[in-house]
């Protein structure tokens, strides 16, 4: 997978394409949360000179997903247990227009067939599998709630989500997730948008909370690399 992503970026927009690039590593996990970017590092796994680097980092700092810090260089967000709340109060308040207007026109095949997945869920399942599931649900809700901003502002903020959510991936209660999932699409499918909004807080509050049980449980992943040394 890693070989995929740093392949040479060879196109007209290097910018783009090497921000993508770095994006997906972050939020992949396949660039760890506080690690340090090495400008000339990337370029010669990208293959190309240092300016599109630096420019999609700067796009990278601009989107929340890296830090610049004097001095010290550029470092992939570690987001601490406020962020996580500002984050999750955020995400929920956009989730549930989302919610609200998806009631309105529901994509029936496509909630059944997540339903159906969601169903067939166990506690031991893979758990970047179940997250791939879960990223597929609330996409097909910002998607069909078809605003034009809603998409890309979910977007970002789940990207900064993802960055942490990577270290509390394997304790998530997948079968009692799943069941909120399933009433979230139940009560869409009902057309009822108080229900599927309530539904959908819960199910977001509950996220919210592990992520934030882990990160209080594991303090090492929200410092960077000199103050655990400092420690």
């Amino acid at each position: 997978m890693e070989r995929q992503i740093f392949t040479p970026a060879n196109t007209p927009n290097l910018r783009e394409i090497v921000y993508e690039k770095i994006k997906e590593a972050i939020v992949s996990g396949i660039i760890p949360a506080g690690s340090r970017l090495s400008e000339l590092k990337l370029s010669k796994q990208f293959d190309v000179s240092r300016t599109p680097v630096r420019e999609a980092v700067r796009q990278l700092a601009e989107a929340g997903l890296v830090s610049l810090a004097s001095r010290k260089g550029v470092y992939v967000l570690l987001p601490t247990p406020k962020d996580v709340i500002d984050l999750y109060e955020i995400r929920t308040a956009l989730e549930l227009i989302a919610v609200e207007h998806v009631c309105a026109h529901p994509p029936r095949r496509e909630l059944e067939r997540m339903r159906k997945s969601f169903e067939a869920v166990s506690d031991d399942w893979d758990a970047k599998k179940f997250t791939a599931m879960d990223e597929e649900f609330h996409s097909s809700m910002s998607r069909n709630a078809k605003n034009n901003f809603l998409d890309s502002m979910l977007d970002k903020v789940g990207a900064i989500i993802g960055i942490c959510r990577h270290y509390a991936i394997g304790v998530i209660p997948k079968v009692s997730s799943s069941l909120e999932h399933m009433a979230i699409i139940n009560a869409v499918l009902d057309g009822d948008s108080e229900a599927a909004k309530e539904r959908m807080k819960v199910h977001l509050a509950n996220t919210r909370d592990g992520l934030l049980g882990y990160i209080s449980s594991h303090p090492e992943v929200s410092r960077y690399p000199e103050e655990k040394e400092d420690k």
